[in-house]
């Protein structure tokens, strides 16, 4: 599995709600070379239903796409629910979503501080079933391309 934060998001409207944030010119310019870091092509990729985590996936390329709303802004529990229930006729997920949850995921999996700026990624190895994630993984950062 993998935990990918979306790309670097835009403050420049003020008033704007969170969740509709855009990505900056610096987003969309990150996106996109991020399917070239891929350790592998997801099956299924799952994504917060915020402006900049979708703009993120769709720049990736990331099809077949699932908008799921308790992605945003995510907690650590909410993320695992959400992975529980894969098939487990699926091999490889990629979930696009946010800090804090995305890093207090892979550190409470790993057992080890993990940090993910925007658009970064962390790899996720296990044995067992989506369910059994929880236990603790095997967490590989990587980082974009600066």
């Amino acid at each position: 599995m993998l935990l990918i934060r979306h790309a670097k998001s835009s403050w420049r409207i003020d008033d704007l709600a969170d969740q509709y944030r855009p990505l900056s010119a610096r987003g969309y310019r990150e996106a996109p070379k991020i399917w070239d870091r891929l350790p592998f092509e997801p099956e299924l990729w799952l994504c917060s239903p915020a402006i900049r985590a979708y703009s993120t996936a769709r720049l990736i390329q990331a099809a077949p796409l699932q908008m799921v709303e308790r992605l945003y802004p995510g907690s650590p529990e909410g993320l695992l629910a959400e992975v529980a229930l894969l098939p487990e006729s699926l091999s490889s997920v990629a979930l696009v979503g946010h800090n804090p949850a995305l890093e207090q995921l892979a550190s409470a999996l790993s057992g080890e501080p993990v940090m993910l700026k925007t658009s970064a990624m962390a790899w996720l190895r296990w044995e067992g079933t989506w369910g059994e994630m929880a236990k603790g993984a095997d967490v590989t950062p990587i980082a974009r391309d600066d």
